[in-house]
């Protein structure tokens, strides 16, 4: 799993790019795979969404978006109340 993340980068655990004042925008880790696999499988949050991912789909978009952030300094951001 997670296999665009070397040991060093995936020391980054909860580092926030930007804060607003209620929230913390950060890239993914691989301890938010289990809660964003089930955020992704609940119907009615994936209502307007094409299809339901499944797990091994939730790993490969997170880490989509870890490469994204490496390569181009943004991704669709996990985001901490």
């Amino acid at each position: 799993m997670f296999k665009h993340q070397s040991k060093g980068r995936m020391q980054l655990n909860r580092q926030y790019i930007f804060k607003s004042e209620r929230l913390g925008f950060r890239n993914w880790v691989e301890s938010d795979t289990a809660k964003m696999a089930e955020i992704n499988s609940d119907p009615k949050v994936m209502e307007y969404f094409p299809g339901i991912p499944d797990f091994e789909q939730t790993v490969e978009f997170i880490e989509r978006m870890q490469k994204q952030f490496l390569e181009k300094g943004f991704c669709y951001f996990a985001v901490d109340l």
